[in-house]
């Protein structure tokens, strides 16, 4: 049959010979799928017709072996009755019947036949298909790989992030140069506070020492003077 020896190509075909040799093996793998998967199909429509073909092959048989035992008992009945010549003819139908159901039989043992090639073939067929969609998706990751490697590698070596990285330095310098001063201003308004706190505390000191003086001094008068 020209399926089963287009299949046998098929699966005889060497996957990773196949996508080593191609310019693209991505197509080639999505191109070799589609041709498995139709082919599975029709391995399986095949097979679907052989198995209805073989069930009416059957249904034949059978009934041809019903017709070969009405014309035995005939032959009997026949010479039951002293009627060799129709138990002759019984005879002869009788064989017809059977040589037709060989043929039957011969036609059952070859679609038997190809049904079980079929359905190694379309076993072979489904194996493929796994094999090729798990390298589909192999080259697909090895494909995005070496495009994110690629992309990293430009965008590392473009003059543009060697220049973004020094202003980042710069600015980071900046920053620490404005730190440094806001540290030290505050530190000079620290010094002044604690200087203010001190004044303010000498004139308190020495408002109440006047005040004391005061006092004393108006104690210790004389009465009178």
């Amino acid at each position: 049959m020209a399926l089963i020896n287009r299949i046998e190509d098929l699966i005889k075909s060497e996957v990773n010979a196949f996508l080593d040799k191609a310019e693209d093996p991505q197509k080639l793998a999505a191109q070799l799928v589609i041709e498995l998967s139709d082919a599975l199909s029709e391995c399986r429509s095949t097979a679907a017709a052989i198995i209805c073909e073989q069930k009416a092959l059957e249904r034949r048989q059978a009934n041809q072996a019903k017709q070969i035992e009405v014309w035995q008992q005939k032959a009997e009945h026949a010479l039951h009755k002293d009627r060799e010549d129709l138990a002759k003819a019984a005879l002869c139908e009788k064989q017809k019947l059977a040589d037709a159901q060989q043929s039957l039989m011969d036609q059952k043992q070859t679609l038997d036949e190809t049904l079980t090639k079929l359905r190694v073939d379309a076993d072979k067929l489904a194996s493929k298909i796994q094999t090729l969609k798990a390298k589909q998706q192999q080259l697909l990751r090895a494909d995005r790989t070496a495009n994110a490697r690629i992309k990293v590698r430009s965008t590392l070596n473009k003059q543009d992030v060697e220049n973004v990285l020094s202003r980042f330095d710069e600015l980071e310098h900046k920053v620490e140069r404005i730190e440094a001063q806001v540290e030290s201003y505050e530190l000079g308004q620290s010094a002044t506070a604690q200087q203010f706190e001190a004044f303010e505390r000498d004139e308190k000191i020495n408002s109440a020492l006047a005040s004391l003086k005061q006092k004393m001094q108006s104690t210790s008068a004389p009465v009178g003077a």
